[in-house]
């Protein structure tokens, strides 16, 4: 947008492996009434864990299902997918 930050996930100048917000393999979600900061907010957001999806070769047979196509203040996450995973 211009040079100008919309939102933020983690911390820029950190890798993230071991970090609390670390996701490999899994998915990150911005919570649900929480808002898009250029400041990042760990309790604004819901994890997997690592390697939440491996393993996983669709969104409906995998055991992490994720939130898909769904963040808005005052909305419910959706599971609903049929990604597949390539």
């Amino acid at each position: 947008f211009n040079g100008v930050v919309v939102d933020t996930f983690g911390d820029v100048a950190v890798d993230g492996t071991g970090q609390t917000w670390e996701y490999m393999d899994g998915w990150a979600y911005r919570q649900n009434d929480s808002t898009p900061s250029s400041a990042f907010q760990i309790g604004e957001w819901t994890f997997s864990g690592r390697n939440a999806v491996d393993g996983c070769t669709t969104g409906d047979t995998c055991g992490s299902s994720f939130p898909f196509k769904s963040f808005g203040v005052g909305t419910e996450p959706s599971t609903a997918c049929t990604c597949s995973h390539e």
